[in-house]
């Protein structure tokens, strides 16, 4: 799939998500580890596992 194609259904996916007051997921492609958790207040962060437990940590996209 075209990487700008699947920013913008991303982007929409998210928007939908946020509207409805419902927080929105998606892998994370950029560092191929973990899931991104969008807030209804907007806030991003990364979940990943760690030794069986859920981290959560900060997301910062640096590459997409």
């Amino acid at each position: 799939m075209d990487q700008e194609n699947l920013k913008q259904f991303r982007r929409r996916s998210i928007e939908k998500a946020l509207r409805a007051g419902l927080p929105a997921y998606f892998l994370d492609e950029c560092d191929d580890d973990g899931v991104i958790r969008v807030k209804p207040n907007g806030a991003a962060e990364r979940i990943v596992i760690q030794q069986g437990q859920a981290q959560i940590l900060p997301f910062e996209c640096r590459a997409c």
